[in-house]
């Protein structure tokens, strides 16, 4: 790169000219208003990046054709900035009735890498979860389209980047990528909201006196949760409370999954239904202890929420919970399998002040280093790299402790 010499006046021009072409960007979620949680990480992300003039092109929830998807692709396209960042989920491509899971992307992401080609612009892609069936979980021609359309993704993709290392080891088993083409990177965690309410407003706030012990699982409710494990724990520990701080959205399997958690729920059960973000952080500041039986997690905005709180945590011993244990030492992780072993560990918990103390101490460090300010320096260098060919080092997380040991 040539060097002039310029006036004061004339550097800080150029300075913030190179700030404005470095940074801008067009952000493909959902609304960032608290009813998709893909939409409030991205909301979260852009605070974090920072300096970033960032316009976010808004997928629709409710209307899934193939028309509202080539608008969207032509849409995201002409929005101004160099790079065009897409935040993909499967659920977010579905179309309502098919097997194959996004297959709306088959529409999408060719359409977008054409309009974005034309305007030499280069896409992200991050990936919040990543499908790999084995022969026995989906027939054959769903095994193939899911392999078709990773590789769909990886060609049309400037930059993929992985929120949890298994996800990027599933994609890379069929997908070969150059370190350079990839990169993993923690979720993040927002470290500056803070409810301006003590515990025991909270617990008011929701119904509780302030003396009574309440335990929480936040955010949507969804089958691979382990809502139905929750209500079940709630019912043999009577002498505590228990709170659903979310609820799904009104159409589809996760509605109807709320509606039958909330029918069987015992008495100390408190639904709270779907918050708006004060509520949702409001909530979080009345548990005494938080509780994830997950099934099914590659990466959890939920657990990172709860360390927004520094609450202590329960967790399933899916992988990805043992993974963040054994670096950081929480969260405590448990056999979900077995009802009677959770209930035990709650109580234990629960009766130990000193272990939730531990916790919640432990939480506080993961938090500090897995910081939205952390991750959106990341992404600041990621999308200098790929506009100006800077070297770096874009596959390395930004807490690789946290996924040490992985694939």
């Amino acid at each position: 790169m040539s060097k002039q010499s310029s006036t004061p006046t004339e550097q800080t021009t150029v300075s913030q000219t190179r700030r404005s072409d470095l940074k801008r960007i067009a952000m493909v979620t959902t609304p960032g208003d608290g009813s998709c949680g893909i939409g409030t990480y991205a909301r979260d992300l852009i605070d974090g990046i920072d300096a970033v003039d960032a316009e976010v092109v808004e997928i629709p929830q409710d209307e899934h054709s193939v028309a509202g998807f080539l608008q969207l692709a032509l849409r995201a396209a002409r929005r101004g900035g160099d790079v065009v960042h897409v935040q993909h989920e499967y659920g977010l491509f579905r179309r309502p009735g098919s097997k194959y899971p996004g297959v709306l992307g088959v529409v999408f992401f060719p359409v977008l890498y054409v309009a974005c080609a034309l305007q030499s612009k280069d896409i992200v892609v991050t990936m919040h979860s990543v499908l790999d069936f084995e022969p026995d979980e989906a027939p054959f021609s769903v095994r193939l389209y899911l392999l078709t359309m990773h590789k769909l993704l990886a060609i049309c993709s400037t930059h993929l980047i992985f929120l949890a290392p298994d996800c990027a080891s599933k994609f890379r088993d069929d997908i070969a990528l150059g370190t350079e083409e990839y990169s993993l990177l923690s979720h993040g965690v927002n470290t500056d909201v803070s409810p301006d309410v003590s515990q025991a407003q909270a617990k008011r706030r929701f119904g509780y006196d302030q003396d009574e012990t309440v335990i929480a699982i936040p955010g949507f409710i969804r089958p691979p949760k382990g809502h139905d494990i929750f209500i079940e724990v709630a019912s043999r520990l009577p002498e505590y409370e228990f709170m659903i701080a979310g609820g799904a959205r009104p159409k589809g399997e996760d509605f109807e999954f709320a509606e039958q958690i909330r029918s069987e729920a015992p008495d100390n059960v408190t639904v709270t239904g779907v918050l708006d973000d004060r509520d949702y952080w409001t909530a979080l500041k009345a548990p005494d202890l938080a509780v994830l039986p997950y099934r099914v997690v590659t990466q959890s905005g939920t657990f990172n929420a709860c360390a927004t709180q520094e609450l202590p945590v329960l967790a399933s011993d899916a992988r990805y919970f043992e993974r963040i244990q054994g670096t950081w030492g929480t969260p405590e992780t448990t056999d979900i399998s077995d009802v009677d072993e959770v209930v035990e560990r709650v109580r234990q918990l629960l009766e130990g002040g000193s272990r939730r103390t531990g916790l919640a101490e432990s939480i506080a460090q993961y938090k500090q280093a897995n910081s939205f300010e952390q991750v959106g320096t990341d992404h600041r260098r990621i999308y200098h790299r790929i506009q100006h060919g800077t070297d770096g080092e874009p596959h390395r997380s930004v807490d690789s402790n946290q996924f040490a040991g992985s694939s």
